[in-house]
């Protein structure tokens, strides 16, 4: 049996310029402030001595091909690894995570790449494991996602990513402040979305609204400076601002219920952000009064969060 972990992850800044239709065309690279977050997934694997596939997730599939599986990040984890033995394959998460905009999706085929490739004695390390994962989200099965989700979850960490015409990442480690963390609510919104028609609709309109991209890369960069000066007031009115010109590059970003959760907190608020591409899902508040926003929503999942600064690792591991 082997166990991996692998965290989810809160965006600040940046959201967006990871897509190719912005990073491959603009006259800068994509830019992303993200942070890991102690929130996380789990794969555990265990050998089968039938030829014989089992997925334990939102529900159980029992295969006798892997062609035959429905989970479609199993099924092609399983077949680039040219798996030719039976598994029991489960996926669990530490809190709800289907379209909560904390990358979950990218966050289990992350671990299913780990946890895999740890199994057959791959070599694979890191940035090994996020390129498979953006190659097989992105190219494989043609998810309307950019990059920084798989990187961000892989290595872990407080972190600026930037993104190059060329399709190479670059990652840059910043400094984890206790401060700031302190400052963090997430507050699960109940709605449940698929990101999949945001998305698409917002690669859509990428190189319509490529001024609008433009002007969310420059928030990244006051942003960096904030955080350089240990400004995370300001900060906080830069993820917002950041916010506002996100909500303009698609429909349904934002919500009558999501605009009702805000204004229920806005007095306690220095900036928030919606989690992920929008619609649902988690909203990251930032706040000097974290309790009160606690409070504040005694009907939703609210968590406190810290950042995680070791990315995918492998928890146990009785197949050595």
């Amino acid at each position: 049996m082997l166990v991996c972990q692998t965290p989810l992850r809160v965006s600040f800044l940046g959201g967006g310029t990871d897509l190719p239709e912005y990073y491959k065309n603009a006259s800068r690279p994509g830019k992303v402030i993200s942070t890991a977050i102690d929130k996380y997934t789990y794969i555990v694997v265990n050998k089968l001595y039938r030829q014989q596939w089992v997925c334990n997730y939102s529900k159980k599939e029992i295969c006798n091909s892997i062609d035959e599986i429905q989970h479609e990040y199993i099924r092609e984890v399983l077949k680039h690894f040219k798996i030719d033995f039976g598994l029991e394959i489960t996926t669990l998460a530490d809190i709800p995570s289907e379209g909560s905009g904390l990358a979950s999706s990218s966050s289990i085929l992350v671990g299913l790449i780990n946890a895999i490739g740890t199994l057959v004695k791959a070599d694979l390390n890191t940035m090994d494991i996020a390129r498979l994962a953006c190659e097989i989200e992105m190219n494989v099965l043609g998810k309307p996602i950019g990059k920084q989700d798989q990187f961000a979850v892989s290595y872990g960490g407080f972190n600026v990513i930037s993104f190059r015409k060329s399709g190479r990442v670059y990652i840059e480690k910043l400094e984890i402040d206790e401060n700031l963390e302190d400052m963090l609510v997430l507050v699960n919104t109940g709605i449940h979305r698929s990101s999949s028609d945001i998305l698409t609709d917002q690669k859509k309109n990428t190189q319509r609204k490529v001024q609008k991209y433009d002007r969310i890369a420059e928030y990244v960069q006051e942003g960096l400076k904030l955080l350089k000066d240990k400004n995370y007031v300001d900060f906080g009115f830069t993820v917002l601002n950041s916010m506002r010109v996100k909500q303009e590059l698609a429909k349904n970003i934002v919500n009558d219920k999501i605009l009702q959760l805000v204004q229920r907190s806005a007095h306690n608020l220095i900036g928030y952000k919606i989690c992920g591409a929008g619609g649902g899902g988690y909203l990251l508040f930032i706040t000097d009064h974290p309790k009160n926003i606690e409070q504040a929503f005694p009907e939703l999942d609210t968590f406190r969060i810290k950042f995680d600064n070791q990315g995918t690792r492998i928890i146990f591991n009785n197949e050595k």
